[in-house]
């Protein structure tokens, strides 16, 4: 099994643009897909962004023992299939999930050796902004989210690594340090190094 990288936020602290800049920039990792049961946003893709189901199929996969974890997340259900994570583990790559904090601690619980990584929002007046400005969700939602969110940020406590975005170059640069440090062997470190230099995104 390769390292398994989970990546928890509360809804609005940028937890899915961190993992796609991740994921484009680091050539060893890429993302598991989670099955929904939400309706699937004019902006998404099916089969990139989420699977989307229904919630008999969904149920039908819950029998079936093809999670690693599910959880029902604002009335909707998530899951982290069994089948992606193995698909992505056997190309010799390593996988990263992005899922809420119930599914951080299951996973945790599952296998131990999992890195678990919380990124929380600068402060709860900016998570709300956040919210707002991107549009996908009406004001009863939104103060469903947060009062959700403020209870979500005590579990903050329970990952191996808790970053703040604020400033989101910095946060990701934070998390591939987190991710590079916790890989092995250090080739991957070096390699990554290399390919700054060699885009000239490196000072020295």
């Amino acid at each position: 099994m390769r390292k398994i990288f989970v990546i928890s936020a509360p809804s609005g602290a940028g937890k899915t643009s961190l993992v796609r800049e991740v994921c484009k920039k680091l050539s060893f990792i890429r993302p598991a897909v989670s099955f929904t049961t939400r309706k699937i946003r004019d902006s998404e893709i099916d089969g990139k962004d989420y699977f989307f189901i229904d919630k008999d199929k969904f149920t039908d996969k819950i029998n079936k023992r093809e999670f690693l974890e599910h959880q029902n997340v604002y009335g909707n259900l998530y899951g982290t299939a069994l089948d992606s994570i193995s698909k992505i583990s056997d190309q010799e790559l390593d996988v990263i999930l992005e899922i809420d904090y119930k599914g951080m601690l299951a996973v945790k619980k599952a296998i131990p050796e999992a890195i678990s990584i919380y990124i929380i929002p600068p402060s709860i007046e900016i998570l709300r902004s956040r919210l707002e400005h991107r549009g996908e969700d009406n004001e009863s939602v939104i103060k469903t989210r947060m009062e959700s969110s403020l209870k979500e940020l005590e579990y903050a406590k329970y990952a191996d690594f808790t970053l703040i975005n604020d400033n989101f170059d910095l946060a990701l640069n934070s998390l591939i340090g987190i991710i590079l440090f916790k890989k092995t062997p250090i080739k991957h470190v070096k390699d990554y190094i290399y390919e700054l230099i060699s885009l000239n995104k490196l000072i020295v």
